[in-house]
């Protein structure tokens, strides 16, 4: 299965919402979503049996944004458990980063910030870890790069 589509996403006018809206809309079709402090170091979680996303309460903008799409992958595949593994949680980064860059304006940031991971993260709205996971999914898929 591929990325969440924001295009495909209208509010009730038939406007485009925001991309937070769009994220909470996604993630509210796989489980429920609430907030709560997280210990532990933990900033988001999926639990399957309940159904349920957890962000922490401390989360906000670029943070929160970058921790829900992460679990909102968690939450499709009902993965079982925190870190399962890390080709789990690779998968879960991969398909964040796919929710959340747009290919045309990944293309734009690393023209203009030479592939500086931190440059392009604030052009584009990520955390730098998102990056690098769209990184690692352009080198696995090679046609999904912008000519």
């Amino acid at each position: 299965m591929g990325g969440v589509a924001f295009g495909a996403f209208y509010n009730g006018e038939g406007d485009p919402t925001t991309t937070e809206d769009m994220l909470i809309e996604t993630a509210q079709r796989f489980c429920d979503l609430r907030e709560r402090r997280l210990g532990n170091g933990l900033q988001g979680v999926y639990i399957r049996d309940k159904h349920l996303i957890l962000l922490d309460t401390r989360l906000r903008g670029v943070q929160l944004r970058c921790v829900l799409a992460h679990e909102i992958s968690h939450a499709r595949h009902m993965d079982a458990g925190c870190r399962v593994d890390k080709w789990v949680e690779r998968r879960a980064d991969q398909e964040a980063a796919m929710m959340l860059v747009d290919p045309m304006e990944y293309a734009y940031a690393e023209a203009v910030y030479d592939g500086n991971v931190m440059g392009m993260a604030r052009e584009l709205n990520v955390l730098p870890w998102v990056i690098s996971a769209y990184r690692e999914r352009l080198h696995d898929d090679p046609n999904l790069i912008v000519q």
